[in-house]
Parts: C-alpha cells; structure tokens; sequence
C-alpha cells in the first residue's frame, strides 16, 4: 500500500473554482495562478485570468517564489483539430527559499490528482512559459 504525504489542504471554495475552470466552455486562454500560505499550507488563487495571453501570465508571477499555474488553452493541430488542453505548471524560480520550494514541489502530486490533470510540467524561469513549451508537451 502506498500513501502520499499531503503537505497543503485545498478549501471547499477552491475546490469549486476547480471545478468550474475544469468544466468551463472558455475557448480562448485560461489561467489559475495558485499560492500556499506558508502558515496555515493553505492552497489558494491568487490571480485568475480569462481570455488572456501567456505574455499576461508571466507579468503576475513573482521572480522569488514558487507557484502553480492551472493553465487551458487553445490547441490547433496539424490535421485542423482543436483541442483544450489543460495542465498544471509547476513555477519554481531559482532563489526561491528552500522551505518554499519544499512545500511546493511535496504539494504538486496532490494537486494534479485533485485537478484530475495527466499533464504537469516544471518551469524555473519565467521566460520558459512560451508557446514552444506548450507546443513540446502537448
């Protein structure tokens, strides 16, 4: 039997915006930035973003300390499909405090099973949140 470590609890309240933005009809960009609060290990959002670009998306990271961004965009396929991928990114900039980056990166299998996610990458610099990126996992 295996159990995982749960390092953050998410609320109820975050629980259903997850939901929502998972089940969303959006068709456009869309964005979930998620903090923990380094004293009560509460998940939380800390910005949302509708209609947006990545470029939008970069500009509200903070350049010292981790994050998790719930991203849905538009994907256009080389056989003229669209799909709406979704995938949880793991933003853990270089000069982070240790116990941030502890408490984020224990807290990332829990949060991609509670999102219901097969797709979760890990990003250390800002400027690694392109299109390329997107385009290379999905």
């Amino acid at each position: 039997m295996t159990s995982s470590l749960v390092i953050c609890s998410i609320p109820e309240d975050v629980r259903a915006e997850f939901k929502k933005f998972r089940f969303s009809k959006a068709t456009t960009m869309s964005a979930l930035i998620l903090k923990i609060s380094r004293d009560s290990h509460e998940l939380s959002i800390e910005e949302q973003f509708d209609d947006s670009s990545l470029e939008e998306i970069r500009e509200e990271l903070p350049s010292q300390q981790p994050r998790f961004i719930l991203l849905s965009w538009c994907k256009k396929h080389e056989d003229k499909r669209i799909t709406y991928p979704m995938s949880l990114i793991y933003y853990c900039p270089t000069g982070s405090s240790p116990e941030l980056q502890m408490m984020y990166a224990g807290s990332r299998n829990f949060i991609v099973n509670e999102c219901q996610l097969t797709k979760n990458m890990e990003i250390r610099d800002v400027d690694e949140l392109d299109e390329d990126l997107l385009d290379s996992k999905f």
